[in-house]
């Protein structure tokens, strides 16, 4: 089975803590969101050989986007509150480090698509309409 049909739930939890910034800065673009999950990729790969992580060097709207993944990344792996304020959130089974790893890397490979299909914003205008 494809990643992206046994762990949907994650891809989308990660994409809306994306499109949530995304909705508050219109401007933002694809590239900062492909940085990010290149940086998140490195480091849970490092997590989970065992290197030690490189510092992401990310300043502004590129840093709180960067924070916003870690943070629904953390919860799917069971280490961190459900990051948004709402009361009714599900509960969901945490994911071990090498699947988020997955969903991550197939997260990179979308916004490689739809950037070249849509250009600066292309990814972010897919996917937002799927999250509201």
């Amino acid at each position: 089975m494809r990643i992206e049909e046994e762990h949907e739930d994650v891809l989308q939890n990660i994409e809306f803590a994306v499109a949530a910034l995304f909705k508050r800065n219109p401007d933002m673009t694809d590239y900062a969101v492909l940085r990010t999950y290149e940086a998140l990729v490195e480091a849970y790969s490092a997590e989970v050989t065992g290197r030690a992580t490189k510092p992401v060097e990310a300043s502004g709207l590129e840093a709180e986007l960067c924070r916003n993944v870690r943070a629904m990344c953390e919860w799917r792996l069971g280490r961190g509150e459900m990051p948004t304020t709402q009361d009714d959130a599900p509960k969901c089974d945490p994911i071990d480090t090498p699947t988020l790893v997955l969903c991550l890397k197939r997260l990179v490979k979308s916004v490689k698509k739809w950037t070249k299909h849509g250009g600066r914003q292309g990814y972010l205008n897919f996917m937002t309409p799927f999250l509201r």
